[in-house]
């Protein structure tokens, strides 16, 4: 029995974006996403969950500043889960602290979480039901629960499930190149969702959704990194299209010119690609001999460039 336990996870980049989600915060379609740290590891979200005697949620921070009320009742939902399938009618305490994380910090949050109380209730959970947990918290934990490139998949036999598709190991010869902005606000995913739901090219969305999932997981198989990172592209463009032609501007300025700064970059003959993150980060993604001169390129036209690489999986790492 532990009175305290720290998990780590990693924050996440979409693949395939979640554009709208069930009352549950399911998605209504299946999606794909990247784990992602910078080269050292440190960007990251570590979470510790202390037992109390209390029988409930008694606090949690996410630095400084309290957890918003619709992500505290989805914890509180999560915890009676725990305690009914422990026995156990622990109380918890959580601190969660986000270090260097520009975008998906949510999912790393509730990935981060569900890994600590499995370990905090003694559930033994399998991986698909700490998954199943972190989604209940953030739409998209499953990301950063199983780590590397993965997929949540909410139609057809078996769903809902999720699976990871390529390890770090698989995408060893990709690079990310992140450009974050310090935005003080940024479209939220509730209004993300609102604006794509009411697009009259959402159903458009849906229809595609099981073609790019298709190319991306041929392009896997066969290790073409154009494949995969092009689909991802047309369908973040896509995205960003439905929702900005609904009124609302999700990439200002500087994400544009960064957006501009990696097709010029691609035009002229150097693989690469680009995705968008929790409305302030531009990732370009590049891959073998060419990237270092994608990277050069980028820095040279004045881009804040952090790089990434493909993370792991949640874990927890201390326990007292």
């Amino acid at each position: 029995m532990f009175n305290a336990v720290k998990a780590v996870a990693y924050p996440t980049i979409p693949v395939v974006f979640v554009s709208s989600v069930r009352d549950n915060r399911w998605p209504l379609h299946d999606t794909m996403g990247l784990a992602v740290t910078d080269l050292k590891g440190e960007t990251r979200t570590e979470t510790t969950v202390e037992r109390t005697d209390s029988g409930k949620l008694d606090s949690f921070m996410l630095g400084k500043e309290k957890l918003p009320a619709e992500r505290t009742r989805s914890v509180e939902a999560v915890l009676k889960t725990f305690q009914r399938d422990s026995g156990k009618n622990y109380g918890i305490k959580v601190q969660s602290n986000n270090y260097a994380v520009y975008s998906g910090s949510s999912d790393a949050g509730a990935a981060a979480l569900v890994a600590a109380l499995n370990e905090l209730f003694g559930t033994d959970y399998p991986i698909a039901r700490i998954a199943e947990l972190g989604n209940m918290i953030s739409e998209s934990a499953i990301r950063s629960v199983y780590g590397g490139l993965n997929i949540m998949v909410v139609e057809g036999i078996g769903a809902p499930y999720g699976r990871q598709l390529a390890s770090p190991e698989d995408l060893k010869d990709v690079r990310i190149f992140a450009m974050g902005f310090n935005y003080e606000s940024r479209v939220s995913a509730e209004e993300i969702f609102q604006l794509t739901r009411g697009s009259p090219f959402y159903e458009y969305r849906l229809r595609m959704v099981p073609q790019w999932i298709a190319k991306i997981k041929l392009g896997l198989m066969n290790k073409d990194w154009n494949l995969v990172f092009s689909v991802a592209e047309e369908n973040c463009a896509n995205a960003h299209y439905l929702i900005e032609s609904s009124g609302k501007r999700c990439r200002r300025k500087e994400m544009m010119n960064a957006v501009i700064d990696i097709e010029e970059i691609r035009a002229s003959g150097l693989p690469v690609y680009w995705t968008a993150g929790g409305g302030k980060v531009i990732n370009a993604i590049s891959w073998g001999k060419d990237a270092e001169k994608v990277l050069a390129e980028l820095k040279k036209r004045g881009q804040p460039v952090v790089e990434y690489k493909i993370a792991p999986g949640a874990k927890v790492v201390e326990k007292k």
